[in-house]
């Protein structure tokens, strides 16, 4: 057998900090899972590690990949200036004219939205050296949708306990929409399994990348939203499976044009070295706990043990203005991600050319 997978950096690499961190969080809730999800209130150590370590620092982590890179930004400097702006009225009108249950429940769908595309940006990554056309290349994608979606259907059909955003309620569907998504899941599974092993069989090659991202990705969406029913453990799955991947992600996407230019001079690209990772770090745990010393300050009021006692309140008009602006950042992320990661357009997306 030949492992013919085209690795986003290397397979120490992928295994470590692309699909290990799915992988080891799953089976971490599997073991210990019901004495996580019987914790009612999280620590604030590992509310600190999870929300300003990893779920708010992956947000800022696309900005080394756009608005910190100069060359970047100047090649799509109106994208990256227009974007913030509609992201931060729009968010302003549909607080002030829907109300803030319809705003957060738009950002939560958008969120999802998020998380579903990007396993799917990553099982494209795993198979860009393959045809992106015929019905292994379909069922290469139902494979990962489903992988998500299933989980999510069964979310809307069965209710659960998790508190994820604020104000937020999935809407119900009807019980046979998650019957025909199971048998969906099931029989597109099998055909990637299937496909898979023939493909080995016949070639004598296996894309491993691309089958261990669908692993990890449907026992990762399975575990946190169907296997366990509790906040905590939705949590840790949700964050880790989605956010180390992102950091990692965007260092490595640079430490590779940084290696491929040489011997260009860029000094904005000399930072992507091993020797400043903690510094690439310490930079988006900073940026974590400003964002979110502004919530506690003005909004949410929940961690006076991290970012203080001292509260102000504001009237419901700053309100509506500022928390469309505290979730700017992150929607922001939502919409740029569409653009800075594609890799199907032949000849025209540096993805390629760095990533290979």
């Amino acid at each position: 057998m030949r492992i013919a997978t085209p690795w986003i950096y290397s397979p120490k690499f992928d295994l470590g900090a692309i699909i290990g961190p799915p992988v080891v969080i799953t089976a971490i809730v599997l073991i210990w899972g019901n004495k996580l999800a019987a914790i009612q209130d999280m620590p604030s150590w590992l509310w600190i590690f999870l929300v300003l370590g990893i779920d708010v620092a992956h947000v800022y982590s696309s900005l080394f990949r756009t608005y910190f890179d100069r060359e970047e930004f100047q090649r799509r400097k109106t994208l990256y200036l227009v974007v913030p702006a509609a992201c931060w009225l729009g968010g302003i009108a549909i607080y002030a004219m829907l109300g803030p249950v319809v705003f957060w429940s738009g950002v939560a769908y958008f969120a999802i939205y998020h998380f579903v595309r990007q396993q799917y940006g990553f099982m494209m990554l795993y198979r860009r050296k393959e045809p992106r056309d015929g019905l292994s290349f379909r069922i290469d994608q139902i494979a990962i949708y489903m992988a998500t979606i299933y989980p999510l259907v069964y979310w809307h059909t069965h209710p659960r306990n998790f508190q994820w955003f604020s104000d937020f309620d999935v809407i119900p569907i009807a019980a046979p929409w998650e019957w025909i998504c199971r048998a969906i899941y099931i029989v597109i599974l099998a055909a990637f399994v299937v496909k898979e092993a023939n493909h080995w069989r016949t070639t004598g090659e296996l894309n491993l990348g691309k089958c261990l991202l669908l692993l990890a990705t449907a026992a990762a969406w399975g575990t946190g939203i169907i296997l366990f029913n509790g906040d905590l453990t939705f949590t840790l799955i949700n964050i880790i499976s989605h956010g180390i991947p992102y950091i990692a992600l965007v260092w490595i996407y640079q430490y590779r044009k940084r290696v491929n230019k040489d011997p260009v001079p860029n000094r904005w690209l000399q930072f992507f070295q091993l020797k400043y990772i903690p510094v690439y770090i310490g930079a988006l745990v900073a940026f974590s706990y400003f964002e979110e010393g502004i919530w506690d300050r003005f909004v949410w009021r929940e961690h006076a043990d991290i970012f203080g006692s001292t509260h102000i309140a504001i009237s419901a008009t700053a309100l509506m203005i500022l928390v469309p602006l505290l979730t700017m950042p992150q929607v922001t992320h939502y919409v740029l991600d569409a653009f800075i990661w594609r890799v199907n357009k032949k000849g025209k997306e540096e993805v390629r050319a760095v990533i290979g």
